[in-house]
Parts: structure tokens; C-alpha cells; sequence
């Protein structure tokens, strides 16, 4: 137990001492192993403070996301049903959208955040979320592209000042590895998946909702990334981790010769990509090309501690990949070095540095080598920068985040980013702090470096973080004593996070006035609050489940992780701790609040039982006094819901707890918590219960809906209370389903899911697709504000979307009924916009402004709005009818 308990406390690489396993595997299993696991982390949260402890949370995503995948008997599964969901969804929006991936037609269209926020939090640095890469254009600085951990790949032609997404049809928005080709920069490739989760998940799920970060190989693009084909390098997710592809590189001179690499080894085509032949089958975490010979490139194997697979070590090619030599650089290649960084020197292509991470994912030492990798010495292995404070302490997030780059000019300055930025003047002699992940030193960057890259013709330093993408010109170290001392960093950063929609949110609220306003709970990135004109950072940590009163602008609850709720009645500018928890029990990842829909004082917290506030949350008492389950472990509400027509009726949804063979249980009560009713029977119990809707018109209609992968097992009714259930799941795909809602005085259910919203209208059998013109990414939550005709959806990884409330209720399966066409795209601003019956448009900016309006005669009409370059939204009405159009203007 005391070695899973010093690897929980560094992220999590407990899996260490549980597992032994190949990087590839195709079949479920392991749930054993899983469970275990689970239990570990349950007796070890028990005796530790998570408040004063960082690194724990990678493991509770991946377990919630894990367990929310599982099939009916709660084993982890290989749902093959799932990657072909993804393929058929981006089958139907490549066909809708002529292949364009930036040309969306349908009836959806984004509301944001597309700035950073003005940051309320007063602690942590704000972020829009997680970019992992930058691919750089050979000759123009204005153009280049970002890669994006879960909302894809994103285009700049002017320096980052706008952006347009380019992957919203493809099956992943997960990326990688972006490489343009040096003789035809039209010519894309990139790693479609997520390879910074590695380790993670390798048996246990295949589609991890939300966090899920497997691939499906390498795509290609000819036309700047406006369309894409796969090459043929493909993986099924069914996979795992050998699905995961780390590099993809161009020969500088042959634009014929490729080279990828990945967990399941090194790849070569001589074809541009059409096919690939295996020439090294060791685990690979980096590749570089050799800035002065072409031909040449280093790479670098690893271990993976979770896994046991894998060893470290450093290659190189003098034949572009053909055969590969490894260099003596005197390292285990088992048990004490996980990861290998590198990074060449671009004014004394001889000087390479290597940066290795040890097996609690601290800094291992840094090595150099002055002669091109012939020999190499260790030139550091004091403080671990790879810790998140002063590198006083053990472990890190070595094998999440690790971005490492040479300056320029001056091959003696080395830089190493991971949870926070280090810097070294001295060719890594000593290092010295350059960036912090919180504001106590002044304004910085965000935490969690994942890439430091050069633009090659500028000189600029790019980084990747999990708050966005920031640039510099030079990077300035300071030392712990300035610092301490009231000094602050003096490094500029310019944040090009502006722009990219790529926010992961787990829940939404909205207000039900005309302000408009909405706040929504985001990974990494705090909550984020919309007061109607700017978005605002509030609370902190990981951003949950929230509320927000729908009667006073301002008022609102805001959550972190296991439940630790603050409350606002002036718009984040303060929070006060507000304590649900009066009975000190286990809280859900996502603890769910609600509020009275009548009456926004009264409210509803699930931790292991209700709790209920009278007050707006100043006071609480239990509510519910639930049997225990059959495991005194106890097992977490996962969803609430209550009556609108009678506030007197609940529902709470109890999560079911694999590890403990504890099942699921769904309680009601009907008089406000004076007594409560098992209605579990007819339901499901061994799938994870990810949301409850009671009818706002009828109080003894419920709906519940499920995660996993147990096909026709997604969404469940009762029109009597729970006295019975009927499976209303009918034609959905076998896919986790995240939230749902009915829509008030028309009995229609809404729901949200892994790959995008359907509709059941009142008295079908036939859920309807209504995803037309959404990305190809997971919803995560629903909201209404009817008073602006308005329909909210959250997604994880490409921010907030909404369409008008009206026509979304009014369509047919995948209609776009206006008969709108604009062209041409891309425009400079000036455009025709054809509408057979006439109508109005307005056109939308990135960040959500409406730049122009006009009404349209019918037939063809001139638009002329002086737009600058960027990607724009033409919401088009005519009638009853509402279409989105997505166009570009570049100038």
C-alpha cells in the first residue's frame, strides 16, 4: 500500500503496482485491477487533505470517465459501436458540409467564451483550456496552426489575431502533432488523438467521455486543412494506447518521406503518407529533426510507469528513419526514467538536450550532449522543476506536461516547462523560476506546460499550456528570493488564446431573463460567467456543477470538484464558502446542486444523501437518510432533480460504486423529503445514472438517463412515479448519454450525448438527430432561456453553442429549412447571400458580437459588412425557419 499511496500523490501511477501489460491490447479485462485501484485511492483519500495536495485529480477524471464507460456488468469496455458513432456523425456533417470542415451548414451556433475572461478567481492564471502543439508555416509568421487537446485544429493568417477551426467534421477533434510539408505548406499532417493522457486508461475504456485520448492515426490535409482523408496510418481506439501516435515529421528535402512515431513504435512511408512501414517497434514519446542535416533526426523511447512497458532511451538516424542507432547515454531503461524531451540548439546544431522524467514523474536530470549525440553528460539533477512549487518536493506531472526548448540564439539558455516555467542561462548548469501557475508572483502563464516551441523565421517563443497558447519574445528568469520578497516575473507574455473556442465545460446554467447571462463549470479553467456583455473567471479549481438564480442578475452558486460550493450575489467579484456537506460524506467528482424552480432559496445538494437549504445556502440540514449500500464505503448522488408543478416531488440518483459492488439506486419523495421511495426497480443498476428530469408539467413523469456501453440501456421513463419504468432508449446509438431535459408544454425529451443532441417528441419512438452544424465533440449539458428563445448546449472542448429555441422544436430530423446559400467563402468581406422566401441576417464575429444585421428581399442579395479576416456566423431567419451559415473572410 505505501508505494500506491506515493504514486497517488503523483498523479496517480498506481496502476504501477497493479499492472504488467503490452502497449496494445484488444479486449476488455482488467476490471479486477480497476476496482482495486479505485479502492486504493478511496482508503488513501481517506487519511490525506486533497485541499493541500496537487496532482491527485488526473486520476479522478480518468476513474469518473472510466466507470461512466463501462458495460452492464461494470467492466471496462472495447465499445467498437462507439468510434463508429464518431465516424457516422462525421460522415453526416462532412456530406451536409461538402467535405469543408469550416464550413458548417445547420442550425446551431457558438456563443463562447472566445476571449480569455477577466479573471475574478484573484488566484490562479485564466485560461480558455488545453492547446497542445503549434505547427509553424515555412515562410509567412502569420500563418500558423494550434493544436488542441479536445476541440481540434485551429488556422491563423494574421498572427493569431483570429482563428478558424478546421476539424469539426473529422470522428476526434483530439490533437497531437501538426507538420506542414517545407516544399507545399498546403500539405497537413497531424496525430488525431490526445497523447498526453498516456498511461491512462490503457485496458479499462476506450471511449472516455471527455477525457478520452485515444486515436485513430495520422490525416492529411492538401488544402491548408480546409478538408482531410486519413492516411494510411489508422488505429482503432480498440487499441488503446497503441493507437497513440506522439510526432509526425516531413523530410525537409523529399516531400515523399515521412516519419511517426508512437506507442506502438516508429513508422515510415516513402509514399506521403498512403502506406507506412513499421522500421522500429519500441515505445516512442519524442521525435526532433536535425536543424543542420537533412536526413537526420533524434528520438527518444520510453517506460511507462502505469504500464510497466516500454524502456527509455535516445536514437538517431542519419537515413531519415530508415535504421536507427541508440546512443550511450547511460540511463536504466527501466524503474527510474519514464519520459525523454528533447531539444537541439538552432545556433549550434551540435548542443541537444535531453530532459527525463523519473517514475513519480519528477525531474529525473537533465542531460547534454556538445557533439551530436555521440556523447552525453548530466548537467543537472538538483531541484525537481518539474514540481508544482519550488522544486523542494518529490514527484510532478512529468509525463502530462513537458515542454522543453533552446533559445535561438544562445544555445546556453535552455527552457523547461511543467506544471510551472523554468529557466537556465548557464546550458543547464542551474535553473531558475520563469513562470508560476498562480498570480502570486504577478501576471504569468497558466499551468501546465505542454510544448515550447520556436517559430522558426521570428524567433518568438511559443508555448502550450492547459490555459491556451502564449507568445513571447524572451524569456526572463527570476529567482525564489525576488520573489518572495514582493519581486514579480518579468517576462511579457502576449496570450493568443483570443479567438478559439475550445473550452471544456462539464456543466451549464443560464439565466431565464433578457440579460443573457450564463455560467458554466470548465476543466482546469475555473467557472466561467457570462454577465450578458464579457465572460469572467470565478471560484477556481475545476469548475462544476452550478445554479444560477434565474430572478437576480448576479446571484448565482459556482462549484469545484467533490463539492465544495462558494456563492456569489454580485457577480464573482466575491465568493463566500457556503457548506452543503453537513453531514461530512463523500461527494461525486461533479457533486450536483439544484435549486426550487419556483424559488431559487430553497436548494439541493447530493453528497451521500440530500441536503437542503431554505436560505440561498446559509444553513443546511440533511434531508434524506438513505440506506446505506451493501459496502459501508458508502456510494454518491450523481443527479438530482425536482418537480416544477410540485416542488414537493425529488429525485436523487445514486451512482453505482463497481470497486465495492455497490449498484446504482434511484430514491423520490413526494413531500418534500419527509419520507423517500426505493423506485430503482425496472432500471438498470449497474450503469452509471448520469442525469434525472422530472416533467415541469407532470411531477410523475421522470426520465434517467445512462452512461456505458450496454446497448438499447440509455434513456428511462416512468409515468407513475417510479412505480414502473419503461426503456424509452428505442433507435439511440450505443453511446453515453449526459444530460437531459423536457421542453416546457411540449413534452419533448432532449438529450445529450457523446456525439451530439437527439430529440424525442411527445409520442414517438424515434430519437431525432438535431446536430446539425454542432462539432463533432461531446455535449456535456442543456439549458433554455426562453424569455430569449434560446437553446444552450455545453460541449467538452469546443465551448457553448446554442439555437433558437422555436425552430429547434419545430424541425425535422436534420433539416435546414431556410434555403439560404451564401457565396462565395472565403470572401473579403463582401458576399451574396441567396434566400428563396426572404428573411433577416445577422452575422456574428468569433467572440460572439453581432457585427452586422439587414433584412433580405428574396432571391439574391448583397451583403457588404466590412469584416476583418476571420470565421464568421450568418444566422439566417425567414418565417418560422432559422439556418447557420459559417463562412471565412480573408483579407
Amino acid at each position: 500500500m505505501k508505494t500506491k499511496i506515493i504514486l497517488v500523490l503523483t498523479l496517480f501511477s498506481v496502476i504501477t503496482t497493479s499492472l504488467s501489460a503490452q502497449p496494445v491490447r484488444s479486449g476488455t479485462g482488467a476490471s479486477d485491477d480497476f476496482r482495486s485501484l479505485q479502492r486504493d485511492f478511496n482508503a488513501w483519500k481517506k487519511e490525506n487533505d486533497l485541499g493541500t495536495l496537487k496532482g491527485w485529480k488526473a486520476f479522478k477524471r480518468w476513474e469518473q470517465e472510466t466507470q461512466m464507460h463501462t458495460d452492464a456488468k461494470g467492466e471496462p469496455n472495447v465499445p467498437t459501436e462507439y468510434l463508429q458513432a464518431l465516424t457516422d456523425a462525421a460522415e453526416r456533417r462532412k456530406n451536409r458540409n461538402s467535405g469543408k470542415s469550416a464550413l458548417m451548414t445547420g442550425n446551431w451556433y457558438p456563443v463562447g467564451p472566445y476571449t480569455v475572461p477577466n479573471n475574478l478567481t484573484y488566484y490562479m492564471e485564466n485560461g480558455m483550456g488545453r492547446v497542445n502543439c503549434v505547427g509553424f508555416h515555412p515562410t509567412d509568421t502569420n500563418i500558423y496552426y494550434v493544436g488542441v487537446a479536445q476541440g481540434g485544429l485551429w488556422k491563423t493568417t494574421d498572427g493569431g489575431q483570429s482563428y478558424i477551426p478546421l476539424t469539426d467534421n473529422l470522428p476526434i477533434t483530439r490533437i497531437s502533432s501538426i507538420t506542414l510539408d517545407p516544399q507545399n505548406p498546403e500539405i497537413l499532417y497531424i496525430s488525431v488523438c490526445d497523447f498526453e493522457y498516456i498511461g491512462f486508461g490503457l485496458f479499462w475504456e476506450i471511449g472516455r467521455k471527455r477525457h478520452t485520448h485515444y486515436g485513430i492515426g495520422v490525416y492529411k490535409s492538401t488544402d491548408g486543412g480546409m478538408s482531410w482523408s486519413p492516411t494510411g496510418l489508422s488505429f482503432q481506439q480498440a487499441q488503446g494506447d497503441g493507437s497513440l501516435i506522439r510526432e509526425v515529421l516531413v523530410h525537409p528535402l523529399n516531400s515523399n518521406e515521412l516519419l511517426a512515431c508512437g506507442v506502438s513504435g516508429m513508422f515510415r512511408s516513402t509514399d506521403a503518407g498512403s502506406s507506412w512501414t513499421l522500421v522500429h517497434d519500441s515505445l516512442f514519446w519524442d521525435m526532433i529533426p536535425d536543424l543542420a542535416n537533412p536526413g537526420t533526426v533524434y528520438a527518444a523511447t520510453g517506460w511507462v510507469a502505469a504500464t510497466n512497458t516500454g524502456s527509455a532511451g535516445i536514437y538517431k538516424s542519419t537515413d531519415f528513419g530508415l535504421t536507427w542507432s541508440a546512443l550511450n547515454v547511460n540511463i536504466p531503461p527501466r524503474g527510474s526514467v519514464q519520459r525523454i524531451k528533447l531539444a537541439q540548439a538552432p545556433s549550434n546544431p551540435s548542443r541537444i538536450y535531453a530532459v527525463m522524467v523519473d517514475d513519480v514523474r519528477g525531474l529525473y536530470a537533465v542531460y547534454r550532449s556538445n557533439n551530436a549525440g555521440s556523447t552525453w553528460t548530466l548537467r543537472y539533477d538538483d531541484l525537481n522543476i518539474l514540481h508544482y512549487y519550488d522544486g523542494s518536493g518529490t514527484g510532478g506531472q512529468g509525463t502530462y506536461d513537458l515542454g522543453v526548448a533552446v533559445h535561438p540564439n544562445d544555445a546556453d539558455k535552455l527552457y523547461v516547462g511543467g506544471v510551472n516555467l523554468w529557466a537556465s542561462e548557464d546550458g543547464a548548469d542551474t535553473f531558475q523560476p520563469a513562470g508560476f501557475w498562480t498570480t502570486s508572483y504577478g501576471p504569468s502563464i497558466h499551468a501546465d506546460v505542454h510544448a515550447i516551441q520556436v517559430q522558426p523565421q521570428s524567433g518568438r517563443i511559443f508555448l502550450s499550456c492547459d490555459g491556451g497558447l502564449y507568445t513571447t519574445g524572451t524569456i526572463v528568469p527570476d529567482d525564489w528570493n525576488n520573489l518572495n520578497n514582493g519581486g514579480t516575473f518579468q517576462t511579457v507574455w502576449d496570450n493568443r488564446s483570443n479567438g478559439m473556442n475550445v473550452t471544456s465545460f462539464y456543466r451549464i446554467s443560464s439565466s431565464k431573463s433578457s440579460t443573457g447571462e450564463l455560467l458554466a463549470g470548465a476543466q482546469d479553467n475555473a467557472s466561467f460567467y457570462y454577465d450578458g456583455t464579457a465572460w469572467h473567471t470565478i471560484n477556481g479549481g475545476d469548475g462544476m456543477d452550478n445554479i444560477m438564480d434565474t430572478t437576480s442578475a448576479g446571484r448565482m452558486i459556482a462549484s469545484s470538484q467533490y463539492g465544495y460550493f462558494s456563492r456569489t450575489d454580485d457577480g464573482g467579484i466575491s465568493m463566500t464558502g457556503i457548506n452543503p456537506n453537513v453531514n461530512g460524506e463523500n461527494g461525486e467528482w461533479t457533486t450536483p446542486i439544484i435549486a426550487d424552480r419556483n424559488n431559487f432559496a430553497v436548494l439541493y445538494a447530493g453528497f451521500e444523501n440530500v441536503t437542503k437549504s431554505n436560505d440561498g445556502g446559509d444553513t443546511w440540514s440533511a434531508l434524506s437518510n438513505f440506506p446505506a449500500p451493501p459496502n459501508p464505503y458508502g456510494s454518491e448522488l450523481s443527479a438530482l432533480a425536482s418537480g416544477s408543478s410540485n416542488p414537493n416531488v425529488l429525485v436523487a440518483a445514486r451512482r453505482v460504486r463497481y470497486e465495492h459492488n455497490n449498484p446504482g439506486a434511484v430514491f423520490r419523495t413526494a413531500n418534500g423529503g419527509q419520507s423517500w421511495t426505493d423506485i430503482t426497480a425496472g432500471l438498470p443498476d449497474s450503469l452509471f445514472y448520469t442525469a434525472a428530469e422530472i416533467d415541469p408539467d407532470n411531477a410523475a413523469i421522470c426520465y434517467i438517463t445512462m452512461a456505458g456501453f450496454s446497448s438499447g440501456q440509455k434513456v428511462y421513463k416512468t409515468i407513475n412515479g417510479g412505480q414502473s419504468w419503461t426503456n424509452v432508449s428505442y433507435n439511440l446509438p450505443n453511446i453515453p448519454v449526459n444530460a437531459v431535459k423536457v421542453l416546457p408544454g411540449s413534452g419533448d425529451v432532449i438529450i445529450g450525448c457523446d456525439v451530439g443532441v437527439y430529440v424525442l417528441e411527445s409520442g414517438s419512438t424515434v430519437w431525432q438527430d438535431r446536430s446539425a452544424g454542432l462539432p463533432n465533440v461531446i455535449v456535456s449539458d442543456i439549458e433554455f432561456n426562453p424569455a430569449l428563445n434560446t437553446m444552450y448546449v455545453s460541449t467538452f472542448g469546443r465551448g457553448i453553442w446554442a439555437t433558437d429555441l422555436d425552430v429547434f422544436t419545430s424541425l425535422a430530423e436534420n433539416s435546414a429549412k431556410t434555403g439560404a446559400r451564401l457565396f462565395p467563402s472565403p470572401n473579403a468581406g463582401r458576399f451574396t447571400l441567396e434566400l428563396p422566401e426572404g428573411g433577416e441576417v445577422q452575422l456574428f464575429s468569433v467572440d460572439g458580437r453581432m457585427v452586422h444585421q439587414q433584412m433580405l428581399q428574396r432571391g439574391a442579395n448583397r451583403v457588404e459588412a466590412g469584416l476583418s479576416s476571420g470565421l464568421y456566423f450568418a444566422r439566417v431567419r425567414s418565417g418560422k425557419s432559422m439556418e447557420v451559415l459559417t463562412f471565412i473572410v480573408e483579407k
